[in-house]
């Protein structure tokens, strides 16, 4: 195999790499209980809630309902994560706690 040849293949290796990265992340639902997991880093925010909500669901831990996630830092929660971003194009990395939270209410002005 050429050097040429290596070094294609090394760089095909690399894309497929990146492609496939995850974030190792905890979940935590309304109740408290935590669920630790792996979400792809360009999995959109709106599938992980998805997920997360569904896993929480099976075990009894929360209910049917319109929720948001949010970054917990130092113990606060951030504002909700934008649901059509990916999780590689907010502050989420690998080791973050994740919370599901009620969407507010709109209340009609």
């Amino acid at each position: 195999m050429s050097q040429q040849e290596q070094q294609t293949e090394h760089d095909q290796h690399d894309q497929h790499d990146k492609k496939d990265k995850t974030f190792s992340v905890t979940v935590r639902a309304t109740n408290g209980a935590t669920w630790e997991t792996d979400f792809k880093q360009n999995e959109k925010v709106s599938k992980a809630i998805k997920e997360s909500l569904d896993h929480f669901i099976a075990e009894g831990a929360m209910s049917q309902g319109d929720y948001r996630m949010v970054l917990i830092v130092d113990g606060q929660a951030q504002p909700p994560l934008p649901e059509d971003a990916k999780l590689e194009d907010t502050d989420v990395e690998n080791g973050s706690l994740l919370a599901l939270v009620p969407r507010e209410p709109q209340v009609d002005g």
